[in-house]
Formats: structure tokens, C-alpha cells, sequence
């Protein structure tokens, strides 16, 4: 039976089922506001559209280890001979998206560098590596972060769908948005079917997948320690509140 939606992350010692994701229509200047939460919202400098998440799971409350000590993050492309073009355009446009929005909501304090195309020594050293493989796992998945000890080096991202509304390039750069909101350390949407966040499963039945501010609270959430000025050291206990936006 073909399943319309999936997408799944791998662990060293689990696998888990997950989903998918949306490109911001504006990212806009805000005040800094208070920390709550354990987080430091006072750190996000940007506006994103609203979520309809309850809350967001953090991964490393889950898997010891599965934090990012250092914030000047980097991702490589590896694509599988004669994609189509407009495929792997919307996979780059996926993590532009990405590195736009930190770079403008934390002002340059987090950010997601992509190295594909540069030295081979660079790119073999990238923090993330993205694997383009249209016809990846038949039609069981359309994307999965495979995740170890220390973050996710390692997203798989599938085009090739039986004939279906999901198989687009649109729809495969909202797979890739969400799998790399995986490998930042995002879990999902607590109230996961009904949420049509980034990191929710509701969409797209109940409308297009939403880059969120409880998104970009939560990677401040997770990447804490950058603000506080101390060492680093792992998130603190989540899920975080989408209600501290």
C-alpha cells in the first residue's frame, strides 16, 4: 500500500516515524522579549508566522549526545547522477531557507553554511550532508535524518513518488526543510496530526506546512548555551511551549 507521507529518522539504536514542511512568506525585524521556558527567546531577532504547535519535542531530551557544540553549522549536497534540475533546485532552495532565517533571526550567531560545489576536502568535513536520491526507498519514505551521538550528519531526501499531489519539487523542498529542522535538533509537533507547522504532520490537508516562530525559539532553546555565554553543553528539558512565542 502506498503511504502518501513519510518520512523517517534514523537513530544508532532506533528508528522512528516522522513527517514534513514551509518556507516563511517574510521574515521581519521584532523586539528581543523576555527568556521563558529554560530557552533564551531574548536572542531571536525575527518575526515568523504564528505556530499551531502545542509544543516541539528536543531531540536530545531523547538521545544523549544529539546537540550541536559548536553553531557555525555547514551542509553539502551529494546528488545522485542526472536528477532533474528542478528537483535538486528546490532542494538548494530548501537550505537557503534555512540559512536565510537563522541568519536573520539570530543575527549571524547560528548559521548553516552550504559548502557544496567547494573544495572536496570541504564538503567531506560538512556538518550535514544531504543525499538527493530520487528513487530512495520506493514508496515507504520520502526523507530521513540519520542521527548519532552528536547531531545528524547525514539527510535523505526522495523525489520519485508514485503518482500522487505530493510528488513536486515544492512538496520535496518541504521534505528537505523539515528533515533539516531534524538535523538542527527540532522533534515534532506535540500535537503531531493536527498541527501544520514545520515539524507537525497536519499538512498539507489542513493547509501548507508552516516555518514557524516556535521553530526558531525552539533552535534557540536548543542552542542556549551560544547565548548564555557559557560552554556548551545540551538543551534543557522539553518539550518546548509554543505558547512562550
Amino acid at each position: 500500500m502506498y503511504i502518501k507521507r513519510i518520512s523517517t529518522i534514523v537513530f544508532i539504536f532506533a528508528a522512528l516515524a516522522v513527517s514534513t514542511l514551509m518556507v516563511p512568506r517574510s521574515v521581519q525585524a521584532k523586539p528581543p522579549g523576555p527568556s521563558k521556558g529554560g530557552g533564551d527567546k531574548s536572542s531571536v531577532s525575527c518575526h515568523l508566522p504564528e505556530s499551531n504547535a502545542d509544543s516541539l519535542e528536543i531531540l536530545s531530551n531523547y538521545y544523549a549526545g544529539y546537540w550541536w557544540d559548536h553553531t557555525d553549522l555547514t551542509i553539502a549536497v551529494q546528488a545522485a547522477p542526472n536528477v532533474s534540475a528542478k528537483y535538486l533546485k528546490a532542494v538548494y532552495a530548501a537550505i537557503k531557507t534555512w540559512s536565510e532565517v537563522l541568519e536573520e533571526c539570530f543575527d549571524g550567531a547560528i548559521t548553516l553554511t552550504n559548502v557544496t560545489g567547494t573544495q572536496p576536502s570541504e564538503q567531506k568535513a560538512a556538518d550535514i550532508v544531504l543525499h538527493y536520491v530520487p528513487r530512495a526507498g520506493g514508496t515507504s519514505f520520502e526523507g530521513y535524518a540519520i542521527c548519532g551521538a552528536r547531531g545528524c550528519p547525514n539527510i535523505l531526501v526522495t523525489s520519485d513518488l508514485p503518482p500522487s499531489d505530493h510528488a513536486s519539487p515544492e512538496y520535496l523542498g518541504w521534505v528537505t526543510l523539515h528533515e533539516i529542522g531534524h538535523a538542527l535538533g527540532l522533534g515534532h509537533a506535540t500535537n503531531l496530526d493536527e498541527s501544520t507547522d514545520l515539524m507537525g504532520y497536519g499538512w498539507p490537508d489542513l493547509g501548507d506546512p508552516v516555518l514557524s516562530d516556535c521553530d526558531i525559539d525552539a533552535i534557540a532553546f536548543v542552542f542556549a548555551w551560544a547565548f548564555e555565554g557559557s560552554d556548551p553543553h545540551p538543551p534543557a528539558e522539553g518539550p518546548y511551549d509554543c505558547s512562550l512565542n
